[in-house]
């Protein structure tokens, strides 16, 4: 009365360990940074009528002296063709973040790259045309098209956006979701005349 004894793993312990590769490899691909909801566009100056027609919000202060200082170096650097953080890296409110890591000149203008997490408890809908720039002359910059990011809890995507600018000396963005009661404003450059 021989028994053969296996030495192999229950297979409920089977099943878990499936269960939890499977979560592991979704969860990496929705927060995965070169996911398929990368926004990558290249933006344009929008027309008069769409500027006229949207709030483009309200004149940011003044920088401090040394803040100042720091821009202008970094713009000095960006014209020298180097990538640059921006002076204000990181804008949040309690439903989104937006970190932008680069600004640096490129062939086809300014490219900006960084990333949106939703911080929200709920999903997301980021959609590119969300996204508004101001340069030193006024020129507002906006996409075309409807892409968007469809961010669940705690998940991110990338930014990789070009501006057709040259040797920009200021830069605002606006990060505007109406139906969410979004609206992140801030500076990425800015020199005083």
């Amino acid at each position: 009365m021989f028994s053969q004894r296996t030495n192999s793993p229950p297979p409920a312990l089977i099943g878990v360990i499936i269960g939890l590769v499977l979560i592991f490899l979704v969860s990496t691909r929705s927060c995965n940074p070169d996911s398929e909801q990368t926004l990558r566009s290249r933006f344009a100056e929008a027309n008069a009528t769409q500027v006229a027609s949207q709030n483009l919000g309200t004149p940011l202060i003044p920088l401090p002296a040394p803040v100042q200082e720091w821009s202008s170096t970094a713009i000095a650097r960006l014209q020298g063709g180097e990538a640059v953080v921006p002076i204000t890296p990181v804008v949040t409110n309690d439903k989104l973040k937006v970190d932008i890591q680069s600004l640096q000149q490129v062939g086809e203008g300014l490219q900006i790259k960084g990333v949106v997490t939703n911080i929200s408890s709920k999903e997301l809908r980021v959609p590119l045309a969300a996204f508004r720039f101001t340069d030193q002359s006024g020129t507002v910059y906006a996409a075309q098209g409807d892409a968007a990011a469809n961010l669940p809890p705690n998940a991110n995507t990338t930014l990789d956006l070009t501006l057709p600018i040259k040797n920009p000396t200021a830069l605002t963005m606006v990060v505007e979701i109406p139906a969410e009661e979004i609206r992140l404003e801030v500076n990425l450059l800015a020199q005083q005349q």
